[in-house]
Parts: C-alpha cells; sequence; structure tokens
C-alpha cells in the first residue's frame, strides 16, 4: 500500500478520538496493510467523522455508490466500520482504534492464523505507540479518564444517594439491545500464547446501536436482560471489575475486567495514584470492629490497594471504587462510600473527547 496512503488513513483515524491515536510508525502501516485493501483504504480516508449514508458518501468520493457499496460492508465485517440504521438508512462509521477496531477484532473469540497474527501486529503496535505518544505528548496525571469503573452495585453504603450512571441495573433495563463476545484482552493473550485465566470467556457487552451491529455481523451475540444480570453475577463472583467510557448518558460498551488480562488494568496498577487513570467515584471504607483479618479483600483487590493492620487498610490513591473487596468480605465489613471530590463524567463521548482536550491544551499552556 503507497505510503501517503497510509499516513492519510492515520490521520483520518486520529479524528475519531480515543485512547490510542493512529502513530505514523511501520508498525501501525503494517496493521493497516493487514485491516485494509487498498481499495478499502481509499474509501475510509474520506469518510467523514459522524455516521454518513452510501449515498453521502458515493458523493464525497465522486464515485458511484455500487463501487462503494462492497467495500464498506466489507469493512463493517471485518469491525473497522460500524453500521446503524436510521429512518431504514443504513449508516456507516469508521472507527478509532482504540476503542474499536482493536476490540471488535477479538470478541468473536477467533483462532486462525489471521486472528494470531492480527493479535501480533496490534500488540506491537500498542507497545510502539505508547512509547512514542509519551515522546511527542506530554499527557497530564490529572487528564480527564476515557474510562471510568462502575461500583458493583450491591456493595454501595446503605442511606447513600445513589446516581443512576453508578448503576449497571439501570442501563441494563433500559437498553434497546444487549449482546456478549469474548473478552478481547483475554483473548489477545490466549492467541499470543500467554497463560489465561478462568474468568468467564463471554463477558464483553455492548448496548443499543453497537449491540445491533456486532451481532449482525458474527462479532457477538444478541442476549436477554436477564442473561446480561447473570452474566454480571458471574463476573462478581470471579473479583471481576466493571468498566466502561468514561460517560454517563447511556452505554455504548461494558467490560468486565481481569487484571491479569485487562491492558486498561494493568496500566493502572503500574500507576502510583491509579483513581488518576479511572475511578468510579467511590471509595472503600472499613468498619474496624467487624473486620476479622482474614485477607480476602487483600487477595481479591485488583489494584493492591489494601493491606492489614489490626484491620483492613484502603490505600486512597490505589482504591479505585469497584467493589471488588466488598463484594467478596466474609464477614461484610467493608462497604463502598462517595469520594467527596468525586465528579459526574461527561454525558456523551462528544463532551469525553472536550474535556479531554480542554486538560491537554491547559497542561501545555502551564508548561509554557
Amino acid at each position: 500500500m503507497d505510503k501517503s496512503l497510509l499516513k492519510e488513513l492515520c490521520d483520518n483515524l486520529n479524528v475519531r478520538g480515543g485512547s490510542l491515536p493512529a502513530m505514523q510508525v511501520p508498525e501501525m502501516f503494517e496493521l493497516l496493510e493487514e485491516l485494509f485493501t487498498d481499495e478499502e483504504a481509499l474509501v475510509a480516508c474520506k469518510m467523514p467523522p459522524g455516521a454518513t449514508s452510501l449515498q453521502d458518501l458515493a458523493e464525497i468520493l465522486s464515485r458511484p455508490e455500487d463501487e462503494i457499496y462492497p467495500h464498506v460492508e466489507s469493512m463493517a465485517d471485518k469491525g473497522v466500520v460500524a453500521t446503524r440504521k436510521k429512518d431504514g438508512v443504513m449508516l456507516y462509521k469508521l472507527l478509532p482504534v482504540v476503542p474499536g477496531i482493536f476490540e471488535f477484532q477479538f470478541m468473536r473469540g477467533g483462532d486462525t492464523d489471521k486472528d494470531r497474527r492480527l493479535a501480533r501486529l496490534l500488540r506491537a503496535y500498542a507497545d510502539a505507540a505508547e512509547t512514542e505518544v509519551r515522546k511527542v505528548i506530554p499527557i497530564p496525571d490529572n487528564v480527564t479518564p476515557f474510562m471510568r469503573v462502575i461500583p458493583i452495585e450491591r456493595t454501595i453504603q446503605a442511606g447513600q444517594r445513589v446516581f443512576t450512571y453508578d448503576q449497571l441495573s439501570s442501563y441494563i433495563e433500559s437498553a434497546d439491545a444487549i449482546s456478549v463476545g469474548h473478552c478481547y484482552c483475554h483473548h489477545e493473550d490466549y492467541l499470543l500464547g500467554k497463560e489465561t485465566c478462568d474468568a468467564p470467556e463471554y463477558r464483553c457487552m455492548s448496548f443499543g446501536p453497537g449491540a445491533l451491529y456486532t451481532s449482525e455481523r458474527g462479532i457477538a451475540r444478541l442476549i436477554t436482560k436477564e442473561e446480561a444480570f447473570d452474566i454480571l453475577k458471574d463476573c462478581e463472583e470471579k473479583g471481576l471489575v466493571h468498566m466502561s467510557s468514561n460517560t454517563s448518558k447511556y452505554l455504548e460498551f461494558l467490560c468486565n475486567c481481569c487484571s491479569c488480562h485487562c491492558g486498561v488494568l494493568n496500566k493502572l496498577n503500574k500507576l502510583g495514584k491509579p483513581i488518576w487513570g479511572a475511578s468510579s467515584g467511590y471509595l472503600a471504607q472499613v468498619d474496624d470492629a467487624v473486620c476479622d483479618q482474614c485477607e480476602t479483600c487483600v487477595e481479591m483487590c485488583p489494584m493492591e490497594a489494601i493491606s492489614m493492620a489490626d484491620a483492613a487498610v484502603i490505600d486512597e490513591n490505589r482504591c479505585i471504587g469497584c467493589g471488588v473487596c466488598a463484594t467478596h468480605c466474609p464477614p461484610e465489613a467493608i462497604a463502598m462510600n462517595p469520594r467527596e471530590d468525586a465528579v459526574a463524567p461527561p454525558e456523551t463521548p462528544r463532551h469525553l473527547r472536550k474535556a479531554v482536550m480542554a486538560d491537554f491544551e491547559q497542561s501545555m499552556a502551564e508548561q509554557k
């Protein structure tokens, strides 16, 4: 593929936002050549930021619709372009690298040579990009996170005011459609030949239009609300952390994450203050009189935020408010309480991108 076309495709992918940019490095070029044909790349380069109809895209490209249709459909099947219907018209939207393209490659649970090749290419790019991004973009410690933790509802202290965006049950009850697929991080590690844990394989959910898209393209399967609650219960019993994009109005996806495979949790664990990276806005609180020093919470905490003295001690800088400790505490000595400095998540992905950019701009201005 021509290098100028690869660079143009990187630029258009970056317009979509996301937590991992498309850097113009050899690892990204190799990945794009695996994901796109030349014809698909030519179409993808011209796709606008928002979802667009085939008719509008044909006008942008000055090409007949029947020439473009096979390419956008192929990209949708591959999980690099999302689709949804509006007023009976199919709309197409080029996805960002993360969250988007990366996740959809592995939610099917494929086990072919191509799947393993994609896993190697995506991992090579992710490692290279992290290094390159930090060279050119100083990331402020307190930037608005792309992801947020959603607490396990039953662990929230009785009598506390609970916002709708803290209640997974409200999102599930209001969802028009829900789908579930393989945990992409878990499956990527499997494809790379790494040891995997015994957490449920089918645990990553999509909601609304995303659920319909992933089910129609064979990326995931539609489930009932009852099935969704059963999956959540199973995940909570396994000590998994509920995570989604840092938005409040609706959920596009829900990850149920283990600390052994989740890329986000692994990165948070390396931070001295993980709550800068993602938090539910809650903090675990221990009733010293009830704690029997069994150390179950110490073993279960995904952030290594708990130590044991006369009773369990919570490191406020490391506690991300997931509620895993409270769920598994045998004497029920732990509950989740709101942090005093908790900030409501931005409403939508657009508001989130705006907040993140404002934080970067302020940080850069302060460094001048």
